[in-house]
């Protein structure tokens, strides 16, 4: 219940006390500023005081370091810790590159040797100076993949020309290499008939073959060889006594365009020249089926007296048939069994071979040697006889001799139709009867 003096009471002193607190509050505000001032008034003189202001401080810092002699960089003092490590101490397989630049040429940021930690192989040695030209190493280069931390962008816009080069030129080697650059290191090993291997410097005075073996096609039992996709070769097959009767029109009916028929030889014991029972019937058959005819001698001779006698008997023999094919020179040991020319050395067999090849060339025919790689690369100088046509002998899907040849036997155990057993099967990359 209200009194009736209180309301009274309330609207004569209210004003004068809230005035009152008002007073207070100021009183204390002024108090308070009063004290922050001179707190920061005091720590201010402390400061200036002392000399630990920014201004103090550069000028304490350079004080301490030119007594302790240690120098500054761009300004700043070089940090210095109680572990006093020093670049050697980092592990550059876990720094990413910053030095990398796009460009010519880069700082080497290393300034110096560079180690690996955990194995203490020297990594680079380098210098501060420019380098132009090869870009200097970097920390990815340096870890060969070991850091994750690439510089992507760059990496991208770096054009490996190396690897172009590379590119290029294994494509152009693998064209050569079924061409002319088929021995790149100027080598060839030889297999010898004792099983021996030795390699043999190819000469650079004899010209190379520069057949592209690529266009080599083997249909049983002929090999032949393609350009622009048609058969430019010619197939042949060698026949002598030993097949017996002979069939020459099966022979051309299956394929063959020419035979290389065997006329004589010289005994490798006796040295007595000996005639093939078969040559004559042989060379009429040839001539009648219309196959293109070749012909070849074995010798044995020592001398080049005996290789010019061996000359002209085959010579003889061959007179009143057209022979449009070569007439080749076989030389060869005997298995088993010492022959005559065992006793020769490399020259005695090329001024041989020599003079056989000179005589049949001067009487209007083409002249050729026969023999495998290890005759015609170890045991005659193809330098000497490098003017006269090779007939090649190997069994194998490619010939492997580094020379011009025009013929090659590349199979000595195949089957034909038309000739009983088994025979020799060469193939002519030129055909010889144009």
């Amino acid at each position: 219940m209200k009194l009736q003096n209180d309301g009274y009471y309330e609207e004569e002193h209210g004003s004068g006390s809230k005035m009152i607190y008002v007073y207070m509050v100021l009183i204390m505000s002024v108090v308070v500023l009063a004290v922050t001032a001179l707190v920061f008034w005091t720590n201010s003189s402390k400061n200036k005081s002392n000399g630990s202001g920014y201004a103090a401080a550069v000028a304490q810092r350079d004080a301490q370091t030119a007594q302790s002699g240690n120098p500054t960089t761009n300004g700043t003092a070089t940090v210095i810790s109680e572990n006093k490590l020093t670049s050697d101490d980092l592990d550059i397989w876990t720094l990413p590159d910053t030095g990398r630049t796009t460009g010519g040429s880069k700082s080497n940021k290393n300034n110096g040797t560079v180690k690996n930690q955990t194995t203490g192989e020297t990594v680079i040695e380098g210098s501060s100076e420019e380098e132009s030209g090869d870009k200097a190493a970097t920390a990815d280069e340096l870890a060969n993949g070991k850091t994750s931390v690439y510089d992507m962008a760059d990496k991208e816009n770096m054009k490996d020309t190396n690897t172009e080069d590379t590119e290029d030129t294994e494509d152009t080697d693998k064209t050569e290499d079924n061409k002319t650059n088929k021995y790149p290191d100027g080598r060839i090993q030889v297999k010898h008939s004792d099983g021996t291997k030795e390699w043999v410097d190819i000469s650079p005075d004899i010209p190379q073959n520069d057949y592209n073996y690529a266009n080599l096609k083997y249909q049983k039992p002929a090999m032949n060889y393609y350009e622009e996709g048609k058969i430019v070769s010619k197939c042949g097959v060698d026949i002598s006594a030993n097949q017996g009767e002979v069939d020459f029109a099966k022979l051309k009916k299956a394929g063959c365009d020419f035979v290389m028929i065997k006329i004589g030889a010289r005994g490798y014991s006796s040295g007595n020249i000996v005639f093939d029972e078969k040559y004559k019937d042989n060379l009429k058959a040839a001539k009648k089926a219309g196959l293109d005819i070749g012909v070849y001698f074995c010798s044995q001779a020592v001398d080049k007296s005996e290789a010019r006698e061996e000359a002209d008997e085959l010579l003889a023999a061959i007179a009143d048939y057209d022979i449009k094919y070569p007439v080749a020179f076989v030389m060869e040991t005997v298995d088993n069994d010492m022959a005559r020319i065992e006793s020769l050395d490399v020259e005695d067999r090329t001024s041989i071979a020599k003079a056989f090849l000179d005589r049949v060339y001067d009487e209007g025919y083409t002249a050729m040697l026969y023999g495998d790689k290890e005759w015609l690369l170890t045991m005659v100088d193809m330098e000497r006889l490098s003017d006269y046509d090779v007939w090649y002998a190997q069994d194998s899907k490619e010939p492997d001799y580094p020379y011009e040849f025009g013929m090659w036997q590349y199979d000595s155990d195949a089957s034909i139709n038309g000739a009983s057993g088994k025979v020799a099967m060469s193939m002519s990359f030129t055909d010889y009867a144009r």
